[in-house]
């Protein structure tokens, strides 16, 4: 099941920029946005940007190809958001245990439709460079077992919690997990020799998060200890304040 909150009232708030900005991936926290989290990281205060550079660069310039994890793919290697990069710490901002579900948490800021996918490239050496096959060996199952694409539902924004299963045979002490949004707003051509909206070429955005999963590991180390990732605190705080607005499973209302 997914969750969306309106954001709004967050806006108004000062706890959302209102920069042009499109989307992030907050939980686990991407290593774009982890200085919001309070970790000592870089800080990138065009952290809703890591679009590939943009329609025209991703697919005119570039011939449809992006940077694994959201920078422009003509950037030299190692591009900012990859290992080694300036905005790559190896911090490692969430343990999870295999065979779990993790609640992952995108904020969209400007909804462009599409749908998102998530894929885990498995590594033990924080040195070891991120690669296309890599993230293409584990493209994550949604929890609901209804494939490996969430399509957005809604042309609401808001955070989104979307639970994937995490395999349980994976184990890794520095895994990065990749969040690949392919949105689906502008006009193109067809398969079918027509012309509509989401057709043809799209704006690309991708986020990466270095995470660890671990048999016996908790979502913050200690072993044993494994609760499912919760929403950021001002989704919790606009929660409680604006109950109504909120669209969610009665099953996230409880956990949340």
């Amino acid at each position: 099941m997914w969750v969306i909150v309106a954001i709004g009232v967050l806006v108004r708030l000062g706890l959302v920029p209102t920069v042009e900005s499109h989307g992030r991936m907050v939980e686990p926290p991407a290593r774009n946005t982890m200085w919001r989290m309070d970790f000592f990281t870089p800080e990138n205060y065009d952290d809703t940007e890591l679009f590939c550079g943009g329609l025209k660069v991703t697919h005119e310039d570039n011939g449809g190809k992006c940077g694994v994890c959201g920078d422009r793919y003509d950037l030299p290697v190692p591009r900012p958001h990859e290992s080694g990069g300036n905005f790559t710490s190896g911090v490692i901002g969430r343990t999870y245990q295999p065979g779990r579900v993790l609640d992952v948490v995108i904020e969209i800021v400007a909804n462009h439709k599409g749908y998102f996918e998530f894929s885990l490239c498995e590594r033990n050496d924080p040195n070891q460079r991120e690669t296309e096959e890599c993230f293409d060996k584990r493209l994550l199952e949604l929890a609901d077992g209804t494939g490996t694409k969430f399509h957005i539902p809604r042309d609401d924004n808001g955070f989104y919690i979307v639970p994937v299963k995490i395999p349980q045979d994976v184990n890794c002490a520095h895994c990065v997990l990749r969040w690949h949004w392919r949105s689906a707003n502008n006009w193109g051509n067809c398969d079918n020799e027509t012309k509509a909206v989401g057709c043809g070429p799209q704006e690309i955005y991708r986020n990466c998060a270095d995470i660890s999963v671990l048999p016996g590991a908790g979502v913050r180390g200690s072993a044993g200890f494994n609760p499912r990732p919760r929403g950021p605190k001002a989704m919790k705080k606009y929660h409680k304040q604006n109950f109504k607005n909120i669209h969610m499973s009665h099953q996230h209302r409880r956990r949340l």
